[in-house]
């Protein structure tokens, strides 16, 4: 079975930036298939390391939730401030053979328990036309697509998509 918890240590977050580097190579062959020159995609999105993502994610208001099957590293996703009314979700990937299995959901349960603890009103995602079963998800947790809340380049915009969902703050 698998199990959910959040990154706190060097040897946790050295697996989240193991998933990472495999989300990164999934992210960057997607893109070339929409005519996006993969090395723009790692400058954009990729290339953290498990000291970069321990900073990101290993303090208050910030974290990175991994999941594993059986003791294996199956998945990962993190959220952060993005300002002082909204957290934005980021790094949700699952690896290819653990999906389908309620991982995702099992993440994104975690993540919106820690969020709704926060008191913010809002959380942000931002994600890719490619990344199907992530935009699932999002729908699937209450996530409505909404206009960007950042800018990107123009080489990545006719890809990107923007969602946002109220937080029931307890």
């Amino acid at each position: 079975m698998f199990s959910v918890s959040i990154a706190r240590s060097p040897k946790d977050f050295e697996v989240a930036a193991a998933l990472c580097r495999e989300l990164a190579e999934w992210d960057m062959a997607m893109a070339t298939t929409h005519g996006i020159d993969p090395q723009v995609v790692m400058d954009l999105y990729h290339g953290v390391t498990a000291m970069s993502l321990a900073r990101s994610y290993g303090q208050g208001g910030a974290a990175m939730v991994l999941a594993s099957w059986d003791g294996q590293p199956a998945g990962c996703l993190a959220f952060s401030a993005f300002d002082d009314t909204a957290d934005e979700l980021h790094k949700f990937y699952v690896v290819p053979g653990f999906r389908q299995r309620g991982i995702g959901g099992a993440m994104m349960r975690a993540v919106l328990h820690a969020v709704e603890t926060h008191r913010k009103s809002t959380l942000l995602a931002h994600t890719t036309i490619y990344m199907t079963d992530a935009i699932s998800i999002y729908r699937a947790f209450g996530f409505d697509f909404c206009p960007p809340f950042r800018k990107v380049p123009k080489a990545v915009g006719h890809t990107e998509i923007f969602l946002t969902r109220e937080v029931n703050n307890r």
